[in-house]
């Protein structure tokens, strides 16, 4: 049963990095860029939650939810139209970018150390207590964010096929240039990705900080995760980003149980090191020509 379990822990944490790694796909699905102050939204959407859950509000999660949601999209939309957006009809755009988040990650990060400390905190369990099913225990905070997760991704999927927005960030991230000819707003399908990437994020900070304790620079970890996620799967692959998320996951509840959570990451690097070496556009990327 120790296989089964492992293989449960690592669909669940896997389904938390697609939510985290998703948005960072779509950025660079539809503006080719890489945010490098994403992990600081991870950061940042566990902060929040820690503020309205434990330190000031003591609201229950859905409460929780619904207030960070929609924080953490105002965050993403500001950092798009203050920093990025001013930098788009300027040479060499996707460098100045890079350098541009580097810094507001720095920004945000030591922002969190003056206000909230470099102590770590923590998040209670989404749900206590734990459901048998045979011989396999799950507990009830495994279940709430498979849930979620699945929740969440099965909207985001219906919301880039089935709604005139999201069908717009996918012809955006297939054809800028035809996208723009037929009347599709671009700098307006940048601000939305930017806000529901941070909201996707900020939402991966909320599941994982009852597992992770949150601190000022713990959102560098799970930049790289990200990073490593969508290299793996394919750069700006949906699909490749869920096979990729799943493969990780399991991977990482295997080395943590076997080696210890330290063996996480450059087992990680391992992967991604052969991946590049067999198939270097990633898993379901397209091959670039």
């Amino acid at each position: 049963m120790e296989i089964a379990g492992i293989l449960i822990s690592g669909i669940t944490i896997g389904s938390v990095y697609f939510l985290i790694a998703v948005g960072f796909s779509l950025i660079y699905g539809v503006s080719r860029v890489l945010v490098y102050s994403y992990g600081s939204f991870f950061t940042l959407g566990a902060y929040f939650a820690w503020v309205f859950a434990v330190g000031v509000l003591k609201l229950p999660y859905i409460l929780v939810f619904i207030i960070v949601i929609p924080l953490m999209a105002g965050v993403g939309i500001a950092v798009e139209i203050i920093v990025v957006k001013p930098l788009r009809k300027r040479p060499a755009f996707d460098w100045n970018v890079l350098l541009a988040t580097v810094g507001v990650a720095l920004f945000l990060d030591n922002l969190a150390l003056v206000v909230f400390g470099a102590r770590t905190k923590s998040l209670p369990a989404l749900l206590e207590g734990t459901v048998h099913i045979g011989p396999i225990v799950l507990s009830l905070q495994q279940i709430t964010m498979l849930i979620v997760s699945a929740v969440l991704g099965t909207g985001l999927t219906l919301f880039l096929n089935r709604t005139r927005v999201g069908m717009a960030l996918r012809a955006v991230a297939q054809d800028s240039t035809g996208a723009k000819i037929v009347g599709i707003s671009i700098n307006r399908i940048y601000t939305v990705t930017f806000g529901i990437s941070a909201a996707l994020c900020g939402i991966g900070g909320i599941l994982l900080a009852p597992r992770f304790f949150i601190s000022p620079l713990g959102g560098w970890a799970f930049l790289v995760k990200a990073l490593i996620i969508v290299i793996v799967g394919g750069l700006g692959s949906i699909k490749g980003t869920l096979l990729g998320a799943f493969i990780l996951g399991i991977l990482e509840a295997y080395v943590g149980w076997q080696f210890g959570l330290l063996w996480v990451l450059p087992f990680w690097f391992l992967v991604l090191l052969v991946i590049l070496l067999i198939r270097p556009q990633g898993l379901l990327g397209k091959e670039l020509s």
